[in-house]
């Protein structure tokens, strides 16, 4: 019998060439790093800017501490508010540079869009720039003429100032003015908070006086409303109501039941009212069946009169009593012409954006609403872009609104016919 020589092992073999491949590539890139260390040049690596996010006296050991304990909070919590934020939030005031000008979106803290300058970063929703520490942006302390190439003027005394009322219907309106007295159109685009992709299309796509409203059960609802509002935006809360039947839809829990006691319906009321705040009145979704039913309506528009509210009539339900209702109560109260979305397509909101056009034009102002649907967010937009040579101005819905909530002088059915809130000529706000 032969002799047999023996096989080697796969799993020694299979060790061998892999010790021997990461002996070569190891080799490579010690080699490699090697080269880099000794030809590079250690200054290309550097920082171009420097930026120092606190100050670098030994007095500010306290600031530091304040300064990173609200950057760690808005680090961790989007919705955090700093300690100075002002009570009624945000005051907007123009800011004149000399030479080329940016644009600052105000956001408090909430996030949003912030145009700034090449240089600096944003830091708490505070624009810190070169030669500047966070401590100096927070205290208020104006960027170094060095860091900003040109110092800032800050023109206070151009503010918009505060109106004289306290009602929310008030101080939550968007300014408008119209001296040239030209027909009006509003719009309001509904739904939004619940798909956060479309909400921040609307915010964004849409021009501020659009008027946006937001669902009660809306996620972040009020971090959405602050970002709405950031951007120019008013704001409504819509305030789900009974209609005759919901098909495979299901009953929204706070919803306004007709025939229910007013302590029940008050109750709901005041759970959506204290979702959040900002807005300056609200907005039904669906409610025939609720807005059929005067008894029920009368507590619910006594509360929105006392807290300074306004109602806007989505002008869904076509034999509702809350105009009437609103007029004995005191409640200011404006009603759209329709829905300009029941058909979702192209056409067919262009041709209701026409027949808003058509009822401006016949009594000086109309309302249109619709949902945060992407084509009715499309249609709108183009259609915004056509008014001016037209001849209308885009106006927000408070625009709509009376500044009083003295009953209107036309008849009920001539107000209804109208579907702007007023007889007239709308009851126009021309001085913002």
């Amino acid at each position: 019998m032969g002799y047999r020589q023996s096989e080697p092992s796969p799993l020694k073999t299979g060790l061998m060439h892999a010790g021997m491949s990461l002996g070569v590539f190891g080799g490579l890139a010690l080699a490699l790093g090697t080269g880099i260390h000794v030809t590079a040049d250690p200054e290309a690596a550097g920082p171009r800017q420097t930026i120092s996010l606190f100050g670098t006296s030994s007095g500010d050991a306290d600031e530091k501490g304040a300064a990173f304990a609200a950057i760690r909070a808005a680090d961790y919590d989007e919705d955090y508010v700093p300690a100075d934020y002002p009570e009624g939030g945000m005051e907007l005031a123009y800011t004149e540079l000399d030479g080329e000008g940016m644009r600052i979106d105000i956001t408090g803290g909430q996030g949003g869009p912030i145009v700034a300058p090449a240089a600096g970063i944003r830091i708490n929703g505070r624009l810190v720039q070169p030669g500047q520490s966070f401590g100096e942006v927070a205290s208020g302390a104006p960027a170094s003429e060095a860091a900003t190439g040109a110092p800032l003027k800050l023109n206070t005394a151009e503010a918009a100032p505060k109106p004289a009322s306290k009602a929310p219907a008030d101080v939550y309106a968007r300014p408008f003015s119209n001296p040239e007295g030209r027909p009006v159109v509003s719009l309001v685009i509904g739904g939004l908070g619940i798909n956060s992709t479309q909400t921040k299309l609307a915010i964004d796509a849409l021009p501020a006086d659009v008027t946006l409203s937001f669902a009660p059960d809306a996620s972040r609802l009020d971090y959405w409303i602050k970002v709405a509002r950031a951007d120019g935006h008013e704001v409504l809360i819509e305030v789900p109501m009974e209609a005759y039947e919901y098909g495979r839809m299901r009953m929204h829990p706070d919803t306004l039941i007709a025939g229910a006691g007013e302590k029940a319906n008050l109750a709901r009321l005041n759970q959506v009212l204290s979702r959040a705040s900002g807005y300056f009145g609200v907005i039904n979704y669906q409610g025939a069946k609720f807005g059929a039913d005067t008894a029920s309506i009368e507590p619910v528009f006594e509360v929105l009169a006392e807290r300074g509210l306004a109602f806007i009539d989505d002008g869904s339900v076509h034999k509702a009593f809350f105009g009437q209702v609103a007029d004995t109560q005191g409640l200011r109260f404006a009603r759209a012409a329709g829905p300009v979305d029941t058909r979702q397509s192209p056409q067919d909101i262009a041709a209701e954006f026409m027949e808003l056009e058509t009822i401006a034009r016949e009594h000086g102002g109309a309302i249109g609403a619709g949902f945060a649907f992407p084509v009715t967010i499309e249609a709108a937009s183009l259609w915004i872009d056509t008014l001016e040579e037209k001849g209308f101005v885009l106006a927000p819905v408070s625009a709509l609104v009376p500044r009083s909530a003295e009953p209107a002088p036309a008849p009920m059915a001539e107000r209804r016919e109208l579907r702007t809130g007023s007889a007239g000529k709308a009851g126009l706000k021309t001085g913002g």
